[in-house]
């Protein structure tokens, strides 16, 4: 079975498994991030390889270890954040954030479109999440988000949860055997709140 297949600038992921190994996808990247210019290719690239680097921080472990140096390969200083679950700007604050979330996390789910339109470039990731109305089965949530981005570095960024990212619910493997969730652990995407000083 072919892992994924790439069309109209659409991922399609095929295999399962590939939602636990994508971040480790050079092949992955390149073929999402081709585009007709340098200029959009590189932005795409970009903005994929911040969510790789992320998701390998996170599945690690190393959050304390990885994060500083992540966050300062690719975004400002004064980076803006549009997250009510992330309520304060610059890559320091942002930091602390990704600090406080559980290590317990499951992979953050892969990238399967960007469309550049001028400094922004519009993110969306799908993840299989369970199905409410069919138990044991999932259907694909896809998760769309927005970053600005100038001279390489991204810049502000707007998310697209709900305060506190209870819209989310539990991961998948986070369900019980009576299909009920577990609470008792974050989403992957979403960050805790995290109170101003």
């Amino acid at each position: 079975m072919q892992e994924y297949t790439i069309a109209g600038g659409v991922a399609q992921i095929h295999d399962p498994a590939f939602f636990e190994t994508w971040m480790h996808r050079d092949d992955f990247a390149d073929a999402l991030s081709k585009s007709p210019t340098a200029e959009v290719t590189a932005m795409k690239r970009l903005v994929i390889e911040f969510e790789a680097a992320l998701a390998r921080m996170m599945v690690s472990g190393r959050v304390d270890e990885q994060v500083d140096g992540v966050l300062e390969k690719f975004i400002v200083d004064d980076y803006i954040q549009n997250d009510p679950n992330v309520p304060g700007n610059g890559r320091a604050f942002l930091a602390d954030g990704f600090r406080k979330i559980p290590s317990t996390v499951d992979a953050p789910p892969p990238p399967v479109a960007l469309i550049v339109e001028g400094d922004l470039v519009c993110l969306l990731m799908q993840k299989p999440w369970p199905d409410p109305t069919t138990p044991g089965a999932t259907y694909d949530w896809f998760i769309p988000t927005v970053f600005r981005v100038r001279d390489g570095k991204l810049v502000e960024h707007w998310g697209a949860y709900k305060k506190g990212g209870h819209d989310a619910g539990p991961a998948p493997e986070q369900h019980t055997h009576q299909g009920r969730p577990d609470t008792g652990r974050q989403h992957p995407n979403s960050l805790p709140v995290v109170q101003t000083p």
